[in-house]
């Protein structure tokens, strides 16, 4: 479980502390802008069922989904409550279906790029802090440095995770929205039959492979790997701003 091993990683305690507030604010702001974005593509397409039903708030406890906020503490990945969504009203389906499918993945993408930013920005803080000997709170810097992070992680994963062409993802939406009539039923027969099984067999598939260091067929593992080098790179762009001037 994400919280066991934390705390079996040797890490001093108020890291574990700050890591587990991190991964609560930067997951639930995530997967909040996530639903919302459906929701508000839905409603400029035509259909209030969100905004009747009060879903376009910004505020968590609208969202909240107690067994998704437990899966984000336990295993690092959870999700809120799905924002209600009737196609019927859309002015054009098909392309409410692809607007809706996409909203919530830009969304995630948007918060990934703009964490990335202000990740370079918090390392630029950090070692300017030591350099300059300023008081600001080391451990204030630290939060945003994980804050950031963590939410680079999340959006990263849920970006990439949602647009997967799987039953009930966003990307089965949109692939069954674009795929041509038979092609796109049969496809859809398929995935509400199975797409949840396909789903936990790649899960499972992905830990095996990451079990064994087989890396390129680790899905997930992979995704973790990119946010590492991009932490990387910002980290040694952050260290040249600061010692270059």
């Amino acid at each position: 479980m994400f919280v066991y091993k934390l705390i079996q990683s040797g890490i001093d305690t108020i890291d574990i502390i700050l890591i587990l507030l991190s991964f609560a604010i930067a997951g639930t702001f995530a997967v909040v802008l996530h639903e919302v974005s459906h929701g508000y593509a839905a409603k400029k397409n035509g259909d209030l069922t969100a905004e009747i039903n009060k879903r376009l708030s910004l505020n968590p406890v609208s969202h909240f989904s107690p067994m998704g906020f437990l899966m984000l503490l336990l295993v690092g990945f959870g999700w809120a409550k799905p924002v209600p969504i009737n196609p019927d009203n859309f002015t054009n389906y098909k392309k409410g279906m692809i607007q809706v499918s996409i909203a919530g993945v830009i969304s995630n993408i948007i918060l990934a790029m703009s964490s990335l930013f202000l990740l370079f920005l918090a390392y630029i803080t950090f070692f300017s802090m030591y350099v300059s000997s300023s008081h600001i709170s080391g451990l204030f810097i630290k939060l945003f440095i994980y804050l950031f992070k963590v939410s680079l992680q999340i959006n990263i994963f849920l970006a990439v995770f949602n647009i997967l062409p799987i039953y009930p993802l966003d990307g089965y939406n949109l692939l069954s929205t674009i795929l041509p009539y038979e092609t796109g039923t049969k496809y859809k027969l398929f995935m509400v039959k199975y797409g949840t099984y396909v789903l936990i067999g790649l899960i499972i598939f992905s830990n095996i492979m990451r079990a064994f260091n087989i890396w390129y067929l680790d899905i997930f593992g992979m995704l973790g790997l990119l946010v590492d080098k991009l932490d990387a790179i910002i980290l040694k762009g952050a260290f040249s701003v600061v010692t270059k001037y």
